[in-house]
C-alpha cells in the first residue's frame, strides 16, 4: 500500500493486475488462516476492534473536509478484461450532511440520488428523465450505499457488530483482522496494516447477519483498496478493486474542492 501526494489521472494496466493477483493471494491465505479455530473474549476484543477502527477513521479525518466548498469525487468504473465499457460515477459532498451522486453510463444518466439531509431528498426517474421527490429516509435506504464514507464511519449509528480476530502477517505485511456483522448485510473480515493503521483488505462472506446465507450469492468476495492519496487534511483511497459474485472491477478516483453550490441539493 502507498500513500501518494496527489493523484495520477491514469493507472496502468501492469499494476492494476499486480494489486488484482495480490488481493487473490491475500484471499486465499485468508481463507487458509481463517480455518484455525482461534477464542475470541467478546468485550476485550470489541474495544480492542473498535480501537484499530478509530484509528483508521481519525487517518481519513472526514471531519477535515472544508465546509467552504464541497468534495468532488469522479470515479471511473471499469471491468478489469474491458476498459472499453467504463462508468463514471459523480459525486458532490457538502458538509455536514449534502450529499449527490449521479451514475453516467456512455454519457447517459442512468442513476441519481441527492439529498440536504435534513427535509429533501430526490431521485431521477430514468423513464421520465426528472428528479423526483422521495422521503429522507428512502435516500438512506438507496442512495446512502453510494456515500463516499467507508461502511465503518457510522458503524455507531448503524448496529454493527465487531471483534478483533489477533495479528496475522500475509505475505510478509502484519496485519490486523477485525471482523464485522451488521444486521441485514453481510459479514465481513478487515484487514488493517499494522504499521499504518490503513485498510486494504476486505473480505465480504456470503453469510447475512445471523448465519443465513444469501441465495443470490454464494461467493466469497472481497474489496482492495492499494492506494491512499492526501485531500486537504483528509486521506482518501485512490485505487480500489472489487470481486462481485465472481466478477472483478477497478475503480480510479479523482477528487477536487470545488466551489460551494447548494443547489446541487435541492
Amino acid at each position: 500500500m502507498r500513500i501518494t501526494a496527489e493523484h495520477r489521472n491514469n493507472q496502468g494496466v501492469r499494476q492494476t493486475a499486480r494489486h488484482i493477483i495480490v488481493a487473490f493471494m491475500m484471499l486465499l491465505a485468508f481463507t487458509v488462516a481463517a480455518q484455525e479455530n482461534q477464542p475470541i473474549s467478546t468485550a476485550t476484543n470489541a474495544d480492542t476492534a473498535k480501537a484499530i477502527v478509530d484509528r483508521y477513521l481519525t487517518l481519513m479525518n472526514y471531519e477535515g473536509l472544508p465546509a467552504d466548498s464541497m468534495l468532488y469525487i469522479e470515479s471511473s468504473i471499469y471491468d478489469f478484461h474491458d476498459r472499453s465499457d467504463t462508468l463514471v460515477m459523480k459525486r458532490w459532498f457538502l458538509p455536514p450532511h449534502n450529499h449527490r451522486v449521479e451514475l453516467w453510463v456512455k454519457g447517459e444518466l442512468q442513476l441519481g440520488y441527492l439529498t440536504n439531509g435534513i427535509d429533501n431528498a430526490r431521485r431521477y426517474d430514468t423513464i421520465k428523465q426528472v428528479w423526483q421527490k422521495i422521503t429522507v429516509p428512502d435516500y438512506y435506504d438507496k442512495g446512502a450505499a453510494y456515500d463516499f464514507h467507508s461502511p465503518l464511519y457510522k458503524w455507531r449509528a448503524n448496529g454493527t457488530e465487531m471483534q478483533y480476530l489477533g495479528e496475522k502477517e500475509l505475505y510478509g505485511v502484519k496485519v490486523y483482522e477485525v471482523h464485522v456483522e451488521t444486521p441485514g448485510m453481510h459479514v465481513r473480515e478487515y484487514l488493517f496494516e499494522k504499521e499504518n493503521g490503513l485498510l486494504f483488505f476486505v473480505i465480504e462472506h456470503p453469510e447475512v447477519f445471523g448465519g443465513d446465507v444469501d441465495p443470490r450469492n454464494t461467493h466469497v468476495d472481497w474489496r482492495a483498496f492499494t492506494d491512499y492519496i492526501h485531500i486537504g487534511s483528509s486521506l482518501l483511497p485512490y485505487t480500489e478493486s472489487y470481486r462481485r459474485n465472481g466478477h472483478v472491477t477497478v475503480i480510479n478516483h479523482r477528487y477536487a474542492f470545488v466551489k460551494k453550490e447548494k443547489k446541487k441539493f435541492e
